[in-house]
């Protein structure tokens, strides 16, 4: 029954997702965007780079249109801003043009981008056969979650912020409505799910206080990216950007919460089946030791996500000869970086003895005496 109602639950949330997605496109200004390959590359003008082997490329094209086979000439580079080796285009390459008005009224095309979708459809679609043949029915409701949390995050989270909600709040209200989601739907209705979202809402707590001392105390202002600089402009002047920080932090930790709490308490689970007569304080003490390799993964994982993430910033950093390190490192887009990896870290390492304390307790203490020696049954 309970699996029921979460099925026709994702069902007519997805159905509702789609009909807004629909609406919400219908009622935005629409621009004249072509899809064509390029057939011919007219022209290709050399430019030399700063090193003997570097060179940048202004290229004349003729792209045949996807829909109606028409030629079109474009221009690809200016001498402002020529293409690169990596920006260069070849034949046989699908692109994105984009049709506008010049100066003198007259109908210009130009080159927006090249044409990815395709390539990310097809990683798409083997991410979700890999799940499905895997995990199977537990797949699908998770693959289904997947898509309810993104849409969480598509429909209330950014909406909101952008009209000038509080984005601390609005970001903890949709980190509990990503958990409860993700974990029944993909977990079930269950002990263990249960467990679970209340180790995660006590580790998110933590996390989020802890962040707001951090940014408070480094005076983080929320600008140490190009993107969020441009949020000062325009309607989105209101949003509160120290507060989007937070919301990020928030929203960062909550994944990695999600697989910590969950691997915990499974740990538990499996231990008081091998050995029911365990009493509370082995069983946390047992359960913590699996949890310490768990936490130097995973924090090990955090930080090199954060840093791939942020090669470029790495290289800067390294390369920076005109100031000091310390100077560099204190700058706002380092520092940024730093206290959002130290504070998903810290809450990676909270969450291991709470879910871990939470599990125990409720497993040892909280079961009936009647079925104290028996294995705690599993329902999915």
């Amino acid at each position: 029954m309970k699996k029921s109602f979460l099925f026709l639950f994702a069902f007519f949330s997805c159905f509702f997702i789609c009909v807004h997605t629909v609406h919400a496109q219908t009622n935005q200004p629409k621009q004249e965007y072509i899809n064509g390959r390029i057939f011919e590359i007219s022209t290709e003008t050399k430019i030399p780079g700063d090193t003997a082997e570097q060179f940048f490329y202004l290229q004349k094209i003729k792209v045949r249109t996807a829909d109606t086979a028409e030629i079109i000439d474009v221009q690809a580079g200016t001498q402002l801003q020529p293409l690169s080796e990596n920006q260069r285009y070849r034949m046989g390459t699908s692109v994105i043009l984009v049709k506008q008005k010049d100066a003198a009224d007259q109908i210009q095309y130009a080159i927006a981008d090249t044409y990815r979708i395709p390539a990310m459809l097809w990683l798409l679609i083997g991410f979700l056969l890999l799940v499905l043949l895997t995990s199977r029915k537990k797949g699908f409701f998770a693959i289904l979650g997947m898509f309810m949390s993104l849409a969480v995050l598509s429909f209330f989270i950014v909406p909101q912020i952008i009209q000038g909600q509080n984005p601390v709040v609005i970001a903890l209200i949709g980190s509990i409505a990503v958990a409860v989601i993700t974990v029944y739907m993909s977990h079930g209705w269950n002990l263990e799910s249960h467990l679970a979202i209340a180790s995660m809402m006590l580790s998110l707590l933590a996390v989020g206080l802890l962040s707001y001392a951090a940014v408070e105390a480094a005076h983080l202002a929320g600008l140490g990216s190009e993107d969020a600089s441009y949020l000062q402009f325009g309607t989105t002047a209101k949003v509160n950007l120290q507060g989007l920080l937070l919301g990020g932090m928030m929203i960062g930790a909550l994944g990695v919460l999600d697989d910590i709490t969950l691997a915990q308490i499974s740990v538990i689970h499996q231990l008081h089946d091998a050995k029911p007569e365990m009493e509370f304080g082995e069983l946390y003490r047992r359960g913590l030791e699996v949890g310490k390799d768990h936490v130097a993964s995973l924090v090990n994982t955090l930080i090199l996500a954060y840093a791939a993430g942020s090669l470029p910033l790495f290289l800067l950093f390294s390369m920076n000869t005109s100031q000091p390190a310390w100077v560099t490192l204190n700058s706002e887009v380092i520092a940024e970086e730093v206290v959002r990896t130290l504070t998903g870290s810290i809450g990676i390492v909270l969450a291991v003895p709470i879910a871990t304390f939470i599990a125990s307790y409720f497993i040892v203490w909280k079961k009936p005496p009647a079925s104290k020696n028996k294995p705690l049954a599993h329902h999915h």
